[in-house]
C-alpha cells in the first residue's frame, strides 16, 4: 500500500523529493518515517513508469532530484482510491493479536509479565498520540484560512485503537487468569511440555517467576 501513499503525495502535480514526501506524510498522517523509505519506493515506481524524475528547478538544491507522477501513475492511484477496499479494511490483524496467540504456551508468572509490559507500551504511547494530537489541534485552531487537514481525526483514530487495544489487554489477562485457575495440574504440565513453552524457558525469568 506504501506505494499508493506515494502516488497520493504526488497526485497533485507538484515537483517533489523525497525528504519533502516525508514532510508532507507527517504532517497528514502524524507518523514519522524514514526518507530512505521514499527514495527506494520511488525508484521502484519510476522502474514502473509510474514516477518520472525531472529537471531541478533554478536554484534548488542539486542533491535533491525532485519526482512528478506520469499519466500512469494518475490512473494507477485512482484506481486504487476508488476501487474495492480489498482485505486491509476487512482484517485487523497486527503484533499484538499474532503474540497473544502465544500467550498460554508460557508459564503463569512470564505470561501475566508480558501482559503488563504490553499495556504499559501502549499507555506509553497513547500519552504519545494525546500529545501529538493536541498539538495538531491547536495548529488547526490557528490556521483556520488553510485547507482542510484530516490529522486531528486520524490522531482521534489511532487513539481509539490504542485504548481498544489496552481494553482487550485487560479483558485477556481476566480470562487468562480465570483459564490458569481452573486448568488441572495435568493441563498446565502439557502446557508447559509444550515446544514453546521449553523455548520460553529460554527467556529472561522475571521477578515473579523467580
Amino acid at each position: 500500500m506504501f506505494r499508493y501513499l506515494v502516488l497520493g503525495l504526488l497526485r497533485n502535480g507538484e515537483l517533489q523529493h523525497g525528504y519533502a514526501l516525508m514532510k508532507r506524510y507527517r504532517l497528514r498522517s502524524g507518523l514519522q518515517l524514514s526518507t530512505g523509505n521514499f527514495y527506494r519506493e520511488l525508484q521502484r515506481l519510476v522502474g514502473e513508469g509510474l514516477v518520472r524524475t525531472v529537471s531541478n528547478p533554478s536554484g534548488a538544491d542539486p542533491r535533491r532530484a525532485p519526482y512528478v507522477i506520469t499519466e500512469a501513475g494518475i490512473t494507477a492511484f485512482d484506481a486504487w482510491l476508488a476501487g474495492p477496499s480489498g482485505a486491509g479494511f476487512a482484517r485487523y490483524e497486527d503484533e499484538l493479536s499474532s503474540r497473544a496467540m502465544f500467550v498460554a504456551d508460557v508459564e503463569p508468572p512470564a505470561a501475566r509479565k508480558l501482559l503488563a509490559v504490553w499495556k504499559e507500551e501502549l499507555w506509553i504511547r497513547s500519552k504519545i498520540i494525546e500529545r501529538a494530537r493536541e498539538a495538531a489541534l491547536t495548529e488547526q485552531v490557528a490556521a483556520r484560512d488553510q485547507a482542510f487537514n484530516g490529522l486531528v481525526l486520524l490522531l482521534t483514530r489511532n487513539l481509539k485503537h490504542v485504548a481498544a487495544d489496552i481494553e482487550f489487554i485487560d479483558e485477556f489477562g481476566e480470562a487468562y487468569d480465570a483459564w490458569s485457575a481452573a486448568a488441572s495440574p495435568v493441563e498446565r504440565a502439557r502446557k508447559r511440555a509444550s515446544p514453546a513453552a521449553v523455548r520460553a524457558r529460554a527467556l529472561p525469568k522475571t521477578p515473579e517467576s523467580r
